[in-house]
C-alpha cells in the first residue's frame, strides 16, 4: 500500500490527468482519491464526492449539472450543480460502474472536455477540475457485457490504480488498526496504546470480506469494550 500511495502522490503532480481507481468495496478507494487531491496543485480547491450507487438518474443529473429557472416543473430559480461547486478542485465519482447507460453518456463531455451544460441551459460551461472515479466492478468486463460505455471507459482509463483486498496485504492490518485506535481513542477519551500479540494473530488470520472498512468497524467496537491500555483477544467482536 505504501508503494501505491507513493505512486498516487506522483500522479497528483499532474493536475489534469483523469484517474480510475479499481478495487473491492471497502479497500480504501476514496482514501486514495483524497491522497491524490491533497498532494496536488488543486489541494486548496474543493473535493466533491458523488456517490453513483445511491443516487437516482434524475437526481444525479440535477445535482451534477445544476439547472436553469423553468428547466422543469418546480425549477423556480437557477441552481448551481456540483460541477460549478468543484471549481478548481477534484470531482470524485464513487462507484461509477453503477451508473445507468444514459447517465454514462452525459458524462462523456465532462470527462473529456471538462464541459457541461445546466439543465434548461443553452451555454456550454468549461470547468477547470480533475476527475477521479472509482469502481468495485470490473469495467472492462462491464464493457463486454454492454453495461458500461466503451468510449467512456477509454476516457476514464488514463491512469489506473488497482487496490488489492486487505486479505492479500496482511502487513497493513496492524498499522491500520493502530491508526483507527488513535482515532477512536480520541473520540472515546481512552488511552489504548497497543495490541496484544494474540489479538494481532486473530486479526491477521481473519479474511476481512469487508476489507479496510470492516477492520475500522472492528477496532471501533473493540475500543468501546477495552478496559485497559492494550487491546486483547477478549475485546475483539465475537471473541468473548
Amino acid at each position: 500500500m505504501r508503494d501505491l500511495i507513493a505512486q498516487a502522490r506522483d500522479v497528483a503532480q499532474n493536475p489534469k490527468a483523469t484517474v480510475l481507481i479499481m478495487g473491492e468495496t471497502g479497500t480504501g478507494k476514496e482514501f486514495l482519491a483524497r491522497v491524490i487531491h491533497q498532494n496536488s496543485p488543486r489541494a486548496k480547491g474543493p473535493f466533491v464526492k458523488v456517490n453513483c450507487t445511491t443516487i437516482s438518474p434524475q437526481r444525479f443529473e440535477r445535482d451534477l449539472f445544476g439547472y436553469e429557472r423553468g428547466a422543469f416543473a418546480g425549477a423556480e430559480r437557477r441552481k448551481l450543480g456540483l460541477l460549478d461547486q468543484v471549481e478548481t478542485g477534484t470531482l470524485f465519482l464513487d462507484e461509477i460502474g453503477d451508473l445507468d447507460l444514459a447517465m454514462q453518456g452525459k458524462l462523456l463531455a465532462v470527462v473529456q472536455e471538462r464541459s457541461f451544460r445546466r439543465l434548461g441551459g443553452t451555454d456550454d460551461i468549461i470547468g477547470d477540475f480533475r476527475v477521479i472515479v472509482s469502481s468495485y466492478r470490473d469495467l472492462k468486463q462491464a464493457v463486454l457485457e454492454g453495461r458500461f460505455r466503451e468510449d467512456l471507459f477509454f476516457r476514464l482509463n488514463v491512469i489506473q490504480f488497482v487496490l488489492p483486498p486487505l486479505r492479500s496485504r496482511v502487513e497493513d492490518i496492524v498499522p491500520l488498526a493502530k491508526r483507527f485506535m488513535v482515532k477512536y481513542g480520541l473520540e472515546l477519551g481512552k488511552e489504548v496504546t497497543d495490541i496484544d500479540p494474540k489479538a494481532i494473530a486473530i486479526l491477521e488470520q481473519y479474511p476481512f470480506p469487508g476489507n479496510v472498512r470492516e477492520l475500522q468497524n472492528i477496532v471501533e467496537r473493540a475500543m468501546m469494550l477495552c478496559g485497559g491500555k492494550i487491546l486483547t483477544p477478549g475485546d475483539l467482536p465475537g471473541a468473548r
